[in-house]
């Protein structure tokens, strides 16, 4: 879609918000259900709930991607945040997606909830972040409540996570594939690339641990300087549905979960590092254990019946929020962790980021049949930086601080200074 025709997305969503908001009245004022539906007019949720946007599926790797249909056109393709192709917008329209919201109930007002709102004869959809009576601060992507940094827990994480990588979606062209993303250090000839487009691992005797790296790709829409398709960088603060919106800073994000699907023929021990962050996964024994910190001592995890044609075993592991989680089955396990400093010096601390995720294996035979990567989201404060922001006191008077999850391009309660009273809340969003 051309530059100058962008304006024409924005008055057909206007009018479908009129035409909704009618609908609705006429609802409520004729005693149906009480359930309502209006369309979404801007981005501020991100890909999620999303404004005017295109939705694509990658030719190359053909993973699904979203993208505000103002940012971008025929001199912007959109860039796909999974492989980094660029995809054409020829015979594709924009749309609007209308979002199902009901009445709310007495006291079911909880954290995260997505909520419609009317302010200053506005209406809104945000997310509850602060509730009443609190006090919150933001400050280098956390966040933090009545002083206490906020630490989620997995579910809370999927809540306000973005996906960077999914290895399911595997470019086409070879010069992109799995093989151009992983690194085999020095002389660990355990690894191969398979016919099946997966890494395996077989030494049916026991060696030292044999790595297998992940390189991050720079995939960001507009990046300055402009990179090649395939360059290593961090992972960023940076949103697939911001398709070429200038920002003046990306920031590191060194909290994700990393999703991993096994395929066992002949089991030993694991290993992961997560940054700076090690751990064994030690599947003869049954145990999960942390790398040089005693503290943490031994997870037992559940005993495994080995078949001989392979067995699948399933984890997920990750940084949040101060936190080192891993799941398996019925297993949670959480404890503490040093993060990662910052420097000061950008390439010093680009350089210590570019692998961020690494598995290893000492002795068996294995395949890496799935490997999926979320990031956290990261807090910004009112002037869309990493500096510290912080509210007063919620009111006594129940009000919440409501914020979009499009931390870089929302305006919400950060910018208004003021949170939102409870009694212009309409509506909460359904699942």
């Amino acid at each position: 879609m051309a530059p100058q025709n962008r304006p024409i997305v924005y008055v057909n969503a206007l009018v479908i918000v009129i035409c909704g908001a009618l609908i609705g009245w006429q609802l409520r004022k004729s005693g149906a259900p009480e359930v309502y539906q209006a369309p979404v007019v801007s981005g501020s949720m991100g890909q999620a709930i999303p404004g005017p946007h295109y939705a694509l599926q990658c030719y190359d790797c053909k993973i699904p991607l979203i993208v505000d249909a103002g940012t971008v056109g025929d001199e912007n393709l959109p860039i796909c945040f999974n492989c980094g192709a660029p995809n054409s917008l020829e015979d594709i329209s924009a749309q609007v997606t209308p979002v199902v919201y009901r009445d709310i109930e007495e006291g079911l007002f909880t954290r995260w909830q997505r909520v419609v709102f009317d302010y200053q004869n506005s209406r809104y959809l945000k997310r509850i972040v602060g509730l009443p009576g609190e006090q919150i601060a933001i400050e280098e992507g956390e966040l933090f409540v009545d002083g206490e940094l906020y630490q989620k827990d997995l579910q809370e994480f999927d809540q306000l996570s973005s996906l960077v990588f999914d290895s399911r979606f595997q470019p086409h062209d070879s010069s992109y594939n799995l093989l151009h993303r992983f690194g085999v250090r020095g002389d660990d000839q355990g690894w191969i690339y398979t016919l099946d487009k997966v890494f395996a691992f077989d030494a049916p005797v026991k060696t030292r641990p044999q790595w297998l790296d992940y390189y991050h790709w720079n995939v960001v829409a507009g990046f300055v300087p402009p990179v090649e398709r395939g360059t290593s960088t961090a992972i960023f603060d940076y949103l697939p549905y911001n398709q070429f919106i200038p920002r003046s800073q990306l920031n590191f994000v060194d909290d994700f979960v990393v999703d991993v699907s096994l395929k066992i023929y002949e089991p030993g021990v694991v290993g992961l590092r997560l940054l700076n962050v090690e751990l064994e996964l030690d599947l003869k024994q049954f145990e999960l254990r942390r790398q040089a910190d005693t503290r943490a001592g031994k997870v037992s995890l559940a005993k495994i019946k080995w078949d001989d044609k392979g067995t699948e075993v399933k984890f997920r592991v990750g940084l949040v929020d101060g936190l080192l989680i891993f799941a398996n089955n019925n297993v949670y396990a959480e404890s503490n962790t040093q993060r990662l400093k910052l420097s000061g010096d950008y390439n010093k601390d680009l350089a210590a980021r570019l692998n961020p995720i690494s598995i290893s294996a000492d002795e068996g035979i294995l395949d890496i049949t799935h490997l999926r990567i979320a990031r956290d989201i990261y807090w910004l404060g009112a002037d869309y930086t990493s500096k510290r922001w912080e509210t007063d006191v919620t009111e006594v008077k129940p009000a919440f601080l409501l914020i979009g999850d499009n931390q870089p391009v929302s305006r919400d309660c950060r910018q208004w200074g003021e949170a939102i009273q409870k009694d212009a809340i309409v509506g909460i969003l359904s699942d």
